[in-house]
């Protein structure tokens, strides 16, 4: 029979953190179309009905079980999207750079490393994962830019599109580098300087032009 126990009890509780390690090492030994819910749940000591309690499918399961730090990192910085305050490039330079230690963080990385390796085969592993995280970041920097728009400090028709054009431009080659594992471990600097490169880019293209006097 499976476990009915309420939500936050099941995220926090011990037997789910044992599913998770156990999925892990499992999808990192076998791949995911070789791991079973079974061989996860024998790891992680538990039955295959509590495995299904706390996760909807082995879909679920795969993305869970990388994505855990990702969902925390991912969290604290959209908390930071709130209202916009201070100089725009300031404000817009600290996102970028707070954005960028997200996307280039060790847990990040891996996750999209195991996704990819995955996704030609299953490629709804990459939808739930583009859903659960680039979409959500960029929806709520959107909303961000656009309360900026209303203050007159960007001129934007698309908010989602410039979403998309600021993530850009502050990755630079950053992403492929920590991809390929030749950016260096502390990349403080280069992802001050490329963050700043695409700040002042994305300005030049969204902020409103200046009357020309006379």
């Amino acid at each position: 029979m499976v476990e009915t126990v309420s939500e936050s009890r099941l995220a926090n509780s011990p037997k789910r953190q044992n599913i998770l390690a156990a999925a892990r090492q499992i999808f990192c030994e076998l791949g995911f179309e070789r791991a079973s819910v079974d061989g996860i749940a024998a790891r992680a000591g538990v039955s295959k009905a509590t495995v299904y309690s706390h996760f909807q499918d082995k879909n679920a399961l795969f993305v869970a079980s990388f994505s855990q730090e990702v969902d925390a990192l991912r969290s604290d910085f959209l908390a930071c999207l709130k209202e916009p305050k201070g100089a725009i490039e300031g404000a817009l330079q600290t996102i970028g750079e707070k954005l960028m230690h997200v996307a280039l963080s060790p847990s990040v990385v891996a996750l999209y490393r195991h996704a990819s390796a995955e996704s030609a085969r299953f490629p709804e592993i990459g939808q739930l994962l583009f859903e659960r995280g680039p979409v959500v970041v960029q929806d709520t920097l959107a909303a961000y830019l656009s309360r900026w728009a209303k203050q007159g400090e960007l001129e934007i028709e698309e908010p989602r599109t410039a979403a998309i054009h600021f993530g850009v431009l502050c990755q630079g080659d950053l992403a492929v580098r920590a991809q390929l594992g030749i950016l260096p471990e502390s990349a403080q600097r280069e992802i001050r300087d490329t963050v700043k490169a695409g700040v002042t880019a994305f300005l030049r293209a969204y902020q409103p032009a200046i009357p020309a006097a006379g």
